[in-house]
């Protein structure tokens, strides 16, 4: 359709003359069925990409082990007890598979197999509220 349409703002254009079994020859042109590859030609096909040094990607990339990544927001601290996540965890507990290792002052310390993340208090946007701690 949207060929047809084409040729038919082409021909105004052009100011070229176009009738009814031009359209009808374009559209028949459309709808013939296109014969592309057996399964058997596309198994047996050569890889058209070029490689550096002749290696494949897969081999480049192969190696590469995915380090999970994730992502604590530390919006409280009370006492011993924190807030991540949307959640309150104390001093010991799991959180993701890390342990709260230690509560400071302005952050919190997770550890998980010798791996130790330091996560810091979120700051406020609002200024509407201050706490006053003397």
């Amino acid at each position: 359709m949207k060929s047809v349409g084409i040729a038919l703002f082409a021909a105004t254009i052009l100011h070229a003359e176009i009738t009814i079994n031009d359209i009808d020859k374009l559209v028949n042109d459309i709808k013939q069925e296109r014969v592309g590859l057996t399964d058997k030609e596309i198994v047996n096909a050569k890889d058209p990409f070029i490689y550096p040094n002749g290696k494949y990607a897969k081999a480049l990339h192969g190696n590469r082990s995915k380090k999970r990544r994730y992502r604590f927001v530390l919006t409280a601290i009370v006492n011993n007890h924190v807030k991540i996540n949307r959640r309150w965890y104390s001093l010991n507990s799991k959180v993701n598979g890390f342990t709260v290792s230690k509560v400071g002052k302005n952050y919190v310390l997770l550890t998980r197999n010798g791996e130790r993340t330091r996560v810091f208090l979120k700051r406020q946007k609002s200024k509407k509220i201050k706490l006053l701690v003397k």
